[in-house]
């Protein structure tokens, strides 16, 4: 008997010979050797599910359904024929093709390892970084004029008194290229009490 390693090579998809065998099939070779196996495995049970039948034109039609099937499918049916019963329809082969390789390739599959749960400290830390750069982030991008006026006024618009970490955004704006480039592109008055700000930030960064 044939191993099905030979049976499914890349020949087994060639034209058949025989004029009277369907092209959209498998070779008639391998049909005739996989019959042979389950009636090696199944006995009489299997000769007497095709009594009455015309085994070529069920061959044929094993041949035709069993070609949509992929080689590791067709592999992986035979190879789990000694885990059934009872000799299987043409149906009930495919789905054994179908189960088995599908069963085969998840087992195969690399498994995710366990991952342990992070630390909800941790966590609550990593989010309070994230949340201060994004603000830092935010303060910095926007166009540095806003920190020159909250430094000049020392307050907020409404007359509320800075947040502690906001003279920290206002000087990281001010020190930014775009920051440093500011005071010249103002009018002379401006200008001044821009340049004299950039100054101040300048030495409480070195300080820093």
């Amino acid at each position: 008997m044939n191993d099905l390693s030979t049976m499914t090579e890349s020949s087994m998809y060639e034209r058949p010979a025989a004029p009277d065998w369907p092209l959209n099939a498998l070779p008639k070779r391998w049909i005739e050797t996989l019959f042979s196996k389950m009636s090696a495995f199944y006995g009489a049970r299997f000769a007497d599910m095709w009594r009455g039948s015309k085994v070529d034109e069920v061959q044929k039609a094993w041949a035709v359904e069993l070609f949509k099937l992929s080689r590791e499918q067709l592999k992986a049916g035979s190879d789990s024929l000694t885990a059934i019963p009872k000799p299987p329809t043409l149906p009930e082969f495919v789905n054994l093709c179908k189960q088995a390789r599908a069963e085969q390739a998840a087992h195969t599959a690399r498994q995710i390892e366990h991952i342990e749960p992070a630390d909800p400290k941790v966590i609550a830390e990593n989010m309070g970084r994230i949340q201060r750069l994004t603000r830092t982030a935010r303060f910095s991008s926007a166009h540095p004029g806003w920190a020159y006026d909250f430094l000049m006024r020392g307050k907020a618009l409404n007359g509320q008194s800075m947040a502690v970490e906001t003279p920290i955004h206002c000087r990281d704006a001010i020190l930014s290229a775009v920051g440093r480039a500011y005071p010249s592109t103002q009018t002379a008055e401006r200008a001044a009490k821009c340049a004299a700000i950039l100054a101040q930030c300048v030495l409480e960064a070195e300080a820093a």
